[in-house]
């Protein structure tokens, strides 16, 4: 289903459970970005009705999720981190088609629905990775989450685009997003 097609080395999930901490942190800034995201695509797409319904429960659950992280993280004593630019999101957003407005509605459901398919893929390794445990549940219940948004984002690409024009664009957006995987080195963040 997530179709990516380039893997998470293994020794990323170690990395990140080995500094839990900075990886806490990153997901928090993460899950309140993805949520502005999905809000900023409801404001910019106002007639979209099935876009405006979908993502406004979105919105909402990732600043749910982001609450909950943060939850995470006061338990810990630590808190939030200041905001630092992503290269993974840098990289990707270069690949947007920008002059036109259709396309860059397409390039950004489909981007977006393979980032949610990375955070499935990365959540699902770290909830392996963990003990048994209420934070192992949680990071398996977030697995689940973003399957249904990465599927969510792809099935409004088809709603309101050609398949054809979604499948060629898919494809090149899945290749971008392999290279910019494989260009990027390993660290404690979620990207």
């Amino acid at each position: 289903m997530l179709r990516l097609r380039a893997e998470t080395p293994p020794e990323w999930a170690a990395l990140a459970c080995a500094h839990l901490d900075d990886f806490l942190q990153d997901h928090a800034a993460n899950e309140r970005k993805v949520s502005q995201s999905a809000s900023t695509l409801v404001a910019q797409y106002p007639t979209h009705v099935e876009l405006v319904d979908a993502l406004i429960d979105v919105a909402v659950e990732e600043m749910q999720h982001f609450q909950q992280v943060w939850q995470v993280l006061q338990a810990r004593g630590k808190p939030l981190a200041y905001d630092v630019p992503d290269p993974y999101m840098g990289a990707l957003m270069k690949t947007m088609r920008k002059g036109d407005s259709r396309l860059f509605l397409l390039d950004r459901l489909l981007a977006f629905g393979i980032v949610e398919a990375r955070g499935c893929e990365r959540f699902a390794m770290i909830a392996e990775a963990l003990e048994p445990g209420p934070m192992k549940e949680f990071y398996m219940e977030l697995t689940r989450s973003e399957a249904r948004h990465h599927a969510l984002y792809h099935r409004l690409a088809r709603l309101y685009f050609d398949e054809t024009e979604v499948e060629t664009r898919l494809n090149e957006l899945l290749d971008a997003e392999a290279e910019i995987v494989k260009s990027l080195p390993l660290r404690p963040a979620l990207h």
